[in-house]
Order: structure tokens, then C-alpha cells, then sequence
């Protein structure tokens, strides 16, 4: 069964933090974590940096957290961090540091708040990036799957079952985007693509270990991807999407990451954006090595 190991939870020290935290936490339940790091990257120039010593900071983390994570299992051993300066480097290079499968950012729907942020740390974090707009629902019970049949489309599958199967009850949908730029009219057009994409879904799902859940495929007409994804989230109540940051097959233009991108920037759903450690290490090593260069071990336990 899938299992995220090791968790992370970007906190902004706002009102909003207590939401995050309590998803997290939900997510820790599951079962999927055998640690929980909660990380702060404050601006060098912040004045509170000044007032108050390094611990001092930490254990006012730790306090907050503490609130808001009533639950969390005796088992799953839990980190408080603060780090200083550009919160997307510092990121990048924590979750590489600590080798984090899975790291969850919130945001505020109005205005954007940090989707941006989430946008730069999906395409460029070596793990999967859980992003949680405020006032989620918890737990969710409807999970959306867009597919383009690739390898990484079944990789986001994989995942999404197994977190149906431990939420237990938890529903999962998979939905096929498909369009015909040949502008063909004649009815039966329709329904012989439509015939195709269920004989591929059943290819493409017959090798998958789906944990035991009953997967319900989707296919959808149009010419903007994402605006059929979001569209179809809000209407059959999902309450997370599961996607792949681009897909690798012929079809992959169905479900490329600007997708992704533009999904991030346009849901009000949780996406959980899979991605495995090790994906851009390559790049992420370059950044630690200049980190470590300039400033020195920026971490505290």
C-alpha cells in the first residue's frame, strides 16, 4: 500500500495555519506517516526574528501546533523548524535535506494568497506537494483523478486508491478529457471516441493495484482541460483531485504540467500534485550546495 513516510506542513504563522494543521494531522491518521516536520521560513527582515531568540520561536511554533493537532499518533514523531530567508529556496532545500515525501502548503482563496508559491513547489520539489486551500473539508470523501493513460496518470492513481481504501468509504473518479480538433460533425463521431477511451481505460486500469476500491471512469468533452477538471470537481462535490505533473505518453498533451499549473492556480479543492523524491535532485543539490556555501546549516531540530 502507498505510504508517505515523511510529512511536511509549511506553516505561515496566520490564522490560516490551524486549518493546514488539522488536515495534516487527518492525513497522519491515515496511517501514512512515520514523521511530521512543521516548517516556518521567515523573512530575514521580520522584526519578530529580533525580539525573540531562535528557541524562543521554536517552541512558539510548537505551542501553535500543538493546539491544533489533537489526534496525531504516539507513533509518528514530530520536528518543529524555523528557517530564514527566500521561503521558496529554503523550501526546496528543507524537503531535500530531510528527504519529505509529501509537503503540504495552505492558502487563502481570497486574494491568491500563496499559490504562486505552490505552483513554483509542485513543479520543483523532489516529492509530492499537498495543497490546501483554506476552510477544506476534512475528511474528504469524494477523490477526482484526471488521466491521460500514462505511467504518471496510473502513479496518481495508485496513490488515490490507497487513500481511498484508508479513509475507508472514501469514493474514487477518474476523469479522461478528450476533444477532436478535426471538427468532424456527423453524431456518430461521438460515441465511437467515446467507445475508444472506455476500451482504453480498461487497458490502462487493469494493471493497476487499486487497493480494493471501485475506480468510476469519467470521460469529458473540451477544449480547455483544467476548466473541464474544475468544472467537473464542483459538480459531482469532489473534495480532492489527484494529479501527475505531466503525463509521458502520445496522449500527454491531454495532461501536461501547465495543466497541473493551471489547476493549482484556479481550485478551490485540495490537489495533491505526485511527484516522487529524487524527481529534480539533480537541481536541488546545486541549491543545498550554495546554501550550505553562504549561510551553513540553517536547520534545528
Amino acid at each position: 500500500m502507498h505510504r508517505y513516510q515523511n510529512l511536511s506542513v509549511a506553516l505561515a504563522r496566520t490564522d490560516e495555519d490551524a486549518a493546514l494543521i488539522r488536515y495534516a494531522t487527518m492525513i497522519a491518521r491515515l496511517g501514512t506517516a512515520n514523521e511530521v516536520r512543521f516548517v516556518h521560513v521567515a523573512a530575514a527582515s521580520d522584526g519578530t526574528l529580533a525580539a525573540l531568540s531562535h528557541d524562543q520561536l521554536v517552541a512558539a511554533l510548537q505551542a501553535s501546533v500543538q493546539r491544533h493537532s489533537a489526534g496525531l499518533p504516539a507513533s509518528v514523531r514530530v520536528a518543529y523548524d524555523i528557517l530564514t530567508g527566500p521561503i521558496t529556496d529554503q523550501l526546496l532545500a528543507y524537503v531535500a535535506e530531510n528527504q519529505i515525501d509529501l509537503l503540504f502548503l495552505g492558502h487563502r482563496l481570497e486574494p491568491p494568497g500563496r499559490k504562486p508559491l505552490a505552483r513554483r513547489l509542485a513543479m520543483k520539489a523532489p516529492c509530492s506537494v499537498w495543497m490546501v486551500p483554506q476552510n477544506s473539508s476534512t475528511p474528504f470523501h469524494r477523490i477526482l483523478v484526471p488521466v491521460d493513460f500514462s505511467e504518471s496518470a496510473a502513479d496518481s492513481m495508485r496513490v488515490a486508491t490507497s487513500l481511498a481504501s484508508l479513509s475507508r468509504g472514501a469514493e474514487c473518479l477518474a476523469l479522461h478529457v478528450y476533444f477532436n480538433e478535426a471538427a468532424i460533425t456527423y453524431e456518430e463521431y461521438g460515441r465511437v471516441l467515446r467507445g475508444q477511451e472506455e476500451e482504453a481505460f480498461k487497458e490502462f486500469i487493469s494493471p493497476i493495484d487499486c487497493h480494493g476500491v471501485r475506480v468510476i471512469p469519467l470521460f469529458k468533452e473540451g477544449a480547455n482541460v483544467a476548466h473541464v477538471i474544475d468544472r467537473t470537481a464542483e459538480q459531482l462535490e469532489a473534495n480532492l483531485i489527484v494529479m501527475a505533473t505531466r503525463g509521458r505518453s502520445r496522449s500527454s498533451s491531454i495532461l501536461l504540467g501547465s495543466v497541473t499549473e493551471e489547476m493549482i492556480l484556479a481550485s478551490r479543492v485540495p490537489i495533491l500534485v505526485i511527484k516522487h523524491f529524487g524527481a529534480r535532485l539533480g537541481v536541488l543539490q546545486a541549491l543545498l550546495d550554495r546554501r550550505f556555501r553562504q549561510q551553513g546549516d540553517l536547520r534545528t531540530d
